[in-house]
C-alpha cells in the first residue's frame, strides 16, 4: 500500500509538472501573438482580462480596474455594440460554433480602433445556460485601414472609369469574358453593361467579314483560325496593341474605332486579364474624307474657273494662277508666277489696294470688293472687278489670300454708253410697267419712271425727282415683315446686302407687294461709282409658284399630310416658340400596331387605303393649328402647340379610341388598326432628333408595353395640371 500511495504522489506531481509546463507554452504562445485574453462569466458579467487588453485600449491593467462586462460596454462603439449583441446571441444559440465580430473600441487617446474578437463558451451550467466564456482581441485597425483605402481606390477608379464616357473601357478575364463595360462603351455600343458583364466575349463586336479576313492568315495547319479574343490578347502580350477596327452596335449600325489593348497583370506578376479602350474615330474619318473633298473640289474650280483665280502670299507674290487669269493679263503661267500684284496694278489703284489688304490683315474686315486696273503684260489697261478673302489656320494666324478677278473692261464701256444715252433711254423706261429708279449714293432720287411716280406718290404726281427714297420707298422681308430696311445697305457698293431676289417686300400703305429688285451702278468719268440704278418688279406670281413648289416638296403625295422634311421644318419652329415665348408645346410619335400584316395578306393598295384613313383620322382629331405628319411607312407625328403632357396624353387617348373604332372595307373583308403612342414635351435648347429620339423612345415603350396605348415622358400619377393646359 505505502509503494502504491507512494507512485500515485509521483504521478501527481508529474502531471503538476506537465500542466505548468504547458501553461507556460501557451502563455508564450499568447504572448508571441500579441492578442489580449478575457475570460467573461455571462451569468454575473465578471470579466478577466490579460496585460495586452488593456494595453491595445492603450490602459495599464491597474487603471481599468475593476474590469466587468460595463467596462466593455464603455469601451466599444456605440454603433458596434449591436453587432456584437447580435454575433453573442447566435453563438449562445448553437448557429455558430465561435463568436466573431469586427468592431471598434475607443483608444485611451480618444480614437476608435478597430478590434477583431473571437471567443467561444466552454462552461455551462446545469440549466445549459452559457457560465463562462473565454476569448482573445487583436488590434486590426492598420489592416482594417489598409482594406478601407483600397476599396476607397477602388471606388475611384470605378468612378475614373465611368466618367470617361468618350472611351470604352472594356475588361475581361484570361479567358475573355467581360468583367468590366464602362459607360463610354455603353454609349459606343449601344448595350447595358448588364447585358454584357459576364455574359459576353468582346469578340461579338467586330465587323464579322473584316476579322475573317484579318484571322485567315493566323490559321493553324489544320486551317483552324484562332478566335477574336485569342489573335488580339496574343499582340498585347509584351506591349500595347492598338489598331483601327470596324465596331458594330447593338442596332447594327457600323463604327469605326481605334482600339488599344493591354495585359493586366497582378501584384505576383501573374496574368489577370486584359483591357481594352476604344475611341469612336468614325466623325473624325468622315471629316477627312469631307475635308479631302473639298480640297479636291476646290482645286477643280480654281483650274477650270471662268474667273481669273489667284493664291496670293502675305507679301503680294503669286503662289498659284489658273489659266483665266493668264489669259486676261496676257502673261505665260510660269513668268506670271515670277511678279507680285504690285507691279500689275495701275499706280493709281495701287494705295486703295494696299489699305484694304491691311484692313484684312488686322482683321477689320473679313473680306473686300474692288473694281480697280491692271496692266497686262503689254501695257494695256485692264478694268477688273477684284473679290478677296484672307485664308487662317486654326489658330487665327494669317496664311495666304484667295483671290478672284473678273475682266470687266467691256463692262465698263457698256456703262459708259448706258449713262450717255441715259436721256434717250428715259423715254423707254416711262413705258414699262416695272419701277426705275435712279438714286444718289447719299439717296437723293435724280429720277423715278412713270410707273415708280404713279405707285410711290399717287395719281397726279409728277416726279419724285429731288426727294430722299427712304422717305417715298418703304422696303421690308419676309422673313422680319414688321422691321423696315434701311435703304442705306443697298447704296453701299462694298456692303454684302440682303437677298434682293428671295423675300424683299414693297410697304404700301398697309399692303405689301413681294418685289424683285435688280442693282446697276452708275459711275462717273473716272469710273468712281455715284449711284445706282433700280428696277422693281412684282414678284408676286413668281413668289406663288415658288411657295407652291416648297409645299408639294414638303408634303405626302399618299395622305397629303407634311412629309419628313416639312415635320422637320415646323418642329424647329415650335422648338424655337417655346424657347421664345415660354409656352407649352408636345411632340406626338404615332407608329400603326398589325399594319404589316395588312400589306402582307392584302397588298399595299389596302396598306395605302389604311394610311389614308389613319392620316383622315388624325387630321380631323386636333386641331387645325397643330401639324400632322407622315414620317415614312406606318410612323406619324403630331405637333401639339400651346399642349402640355397631360393635355396630349387626353387627345392621344381619344386618337386611340377613334383609330380603333375605325373599319376600312377592302374587297370582302374590313381591315382594322390599331396604334401606339409615345409624347414628349418640347423644351428649349432641344435639337430636332433630339426631340424625335425623346417622343419615339415613349412609342417603343409603348410598344413593349403591351401595344395600343399612349405612354407620356415624364407624365405621373401626380402630376399637377400645367399652366395653360387645361387640367
Amino acid at each position: 500500500m505505502t509503494g502504491h500511495g507512494h507512485d500515485a504522489n509521483a504521478l501527481l506531481e508529474r502531471r503538476l509538472q506537465e500542466l505548468s509546463e504547458e501553461r507556460r507554452r501557451l502563455a508564450m504562445i499568447i504572448e508571441g501573438t500579441a492578442a489580449g485574453t478575457w475570460e467573461w462569466n455571462v451569468q454575473t458579467g465578471q470579466m478577466r482580462v490579460n496585460a495586452r487588453w488593456a494595453e491595445i485600449v492603450g490602459y495599464r491593467l491597474d487603471e481599468l480596474e475593476p474590469i466587468c462586462q460595463e467596462t466593455f460596454i464603455a469601451l466599444v462603439h456605440p454603433d458596434d455594440l449591436a453587432h456584437s449583441d447580435a454575433a453573442l446571441e447566435a453563438h449562445f444559440q448553437g448557429h455558430s460554433d465561435h463568436y466573431r465580430c469586427l468592431l471598434r473600441m475607443r483608444h485611451k487617446n480618444g480614437q476608435w480602433i478597430w478590434i477583431h474578437d473571437r471567443g467561444r463558451v466552454y462552461e455551462w451550467d446545469g440549466q445549459g445556460r452559457p457560465l463562462w466564456m473565454a476569448g482573445a482581441h487583436a488590434d486590426v485597425t492598420e489592416l482594417q485601414m489598409a482594406r478601407q483605402d483600397a476599396a476607397d481606390m477602388r471606388h475611384r477608379l470605378q468612378a475614373v472609369v465611368d466618367a470617361s464616357d468618350e472611351v470604352a473601357v472594356i475588361a475581361t478575364d484570361t479567358e475573355g469574358l467581360i468583367t468590366l463595360f464602362n459607360t463610354g462603351a455603353e454609349r459606343l455600343l449601344g448595350y447595358a453593361a448588364s447585358e454584357v458583364v459576364g455574359k459576353l466575349n468582346p469578340g461579338v463586336f467586330h465587323e464579322p467579314d473584316e476579322m475573317r479576313a484579318y484571322l485567315a492568315p493566323l490559321a493553324d495547319a489544320d486551317g483552324h483560325p484562332p478566335s477574336v479574343f485569342q489573335a488580339l490578347t496574343a499582340q498585347a502580350q509584351g506591349q500595347t496593341f492598338s489598331r483601327q477596327w470596324t465596331f458594330l452596335r447593338k442596332d447594327g449600325q457600323r463604327r469605326q474605332v481605334r482600339l488599344s489593348i493591354s495585359r493586366m497583370d497582378g501584384a505576383d506578376g501573374e496574368r489577370i486579364g486584359y483591357v481594352g479602350m476604344a475611341i469612336d474615330i468614325t466623325e473624325i474619318l468622315q471629316a477627312r474624307a469631307e475635308a479631302r473633298l473639298a480640297a479636291d473640289k476646290f482645286a477643280g474650280a480654281f483650274t477650270s474657273a471662268a474667273l481669273g483665280m489667284a493664291l496670293v502670299s502675305l507679301e503680294g507674290r503669286w503662289l498659284d494662277v489658273n489659266d483665266a487669269l493668264c489669259r486676261i493679263l496676257g502673261y505665260p503661267r510660269e513668268e506670271l508666277l515670277q511678279v507680285d500684284f504690285q507691279r500689275l496694278t495701275h499706280p493709281a489703284d495701287l494705295q486703295a489696294d494696299l489699305q484694304l489688304v491691311q484692313d484684312l490683315l488686322s482683321g477689320r474686315r473679313n473680306h473686300y470688293h474692288l473694281e480697280k486696273r491692271y496692266l497686262d503684260r503689254d501695257g494695256n489697261t485692264i478694268w477688273a472687278r477684284l473679290s478677296v478673302s484672307l485664308v487662317r489656320n486654326e489658330r487665327g494666324e494669317p496664311l495666304h489670300f484667295v483671290s478672284q478677278i473678273q475682266d470687266i473692261t467691256g463692262q465698263r464701256s457698256s456703262e459708259q454708253r448706258l449713262f450717255e444715252s441715259e436721256q434717250r433711254g428715259r423715254i423707254t423706261l416711262d413705258a414699262v410697267a416695272d419701277l426705275v429708279l435712279s438714286v444718289t449714293l447719299q439717296g437723293r432720287i435724280e429720277y423715278a419712271n412713270a410707273a415708280a411716280v404713279r405707285m410711290l406718290s399717287g395719281d397726279g404726281a409728277l416726279t419724285l425727282a429731288g426727294h430722299n427714297v427712304k422717305d417715298v420707298l418703304a422696303l421690308t422681308t419676309e422673313y422680319a415683315p414688321n422691321s423696315v430696311l434701311d435703304v442705306a445697305v443697298l447704296l453701299d457698293p462694298d456692303s454684302n446686302a440682303v437677298d434682293l431676289h428671295a423675300d424683299l417686300l414693297l410697304r404700301l400703305g398697309t399692303a405689301t407687294v413681294p418685289v424683285d429688285l435688280t442693282r446697276a451702278w452708275l459711275r462717273d468719268d473716272e469710273g468712281h461709282v455715284r449711284g445706282a440704278v433700280w428696277v422693281l418688279r412684282d414678284d408676286t406670281q413668281q413668289r406663288a409658284r415658288q411657295r407652291e413648289a416648297r409645299h408639294l416638296a414638303e408634303m405626302d403625295p399618299l395622305t397629303e399630310l407634311s412629309n419628313r422634311r416639312g415635320f422637320e421644318v415646323h418642329l424647329q419652329q415650335a422648338i424655337t416658340h417655346v424657347e421664345r415665348t415660354g409656352q407649352a408645346a408636345s411632340l406626338m410619335y404615332i407608329d400603326l400596331d398589325r399594319f404589316k400584316p395588312v400589306n402582307d395578306t392584302w397588298g399595299h393598295l389596302a396598306g395605302d387605303a389604311v394610311l389614308w384613313a389613319v392620316a383622315s383620322v388624325l387630321r380631323h382629331g386636333v386641331r387645325d393649328s397643330d401639324v400632322v405628319a407622315r414620317l415614312g411607312g406606318d410612323e406619324f407625328a403630331v405637333i401639339l402647340s400651346g399642349c402640355g403632357p397631360r393635355r396630349a396624353a387626353r387627345i392621344a387617348g381619344e386618337l386611340l379610341n377613334t383609330l380603333a373604332a375605325l373599319a376600312i372595307p377592302w374587297d370582302k373583308a374590313v381591315l382594322r388598326i390599331g396604334a401606339s403612342i409615345g409624347i414628349a414635351p418640347l423644351a428649349p435648347g432641344m435639337g430636332v432628333d433630339q426631340a424625335v429620339a425623346a417622343a419615339d423612345a415613349q412609342c417603343y415603350r409603348a410598344k413593349a408595353l403591351g401595344r395600343n396605348n399612349v405612354q407620356v415622358q415624364g407624365l405621373t400619377a401626380d402630376l399637377p395640371p400645367e399652366d395653360g393646359d387645361g387640367g
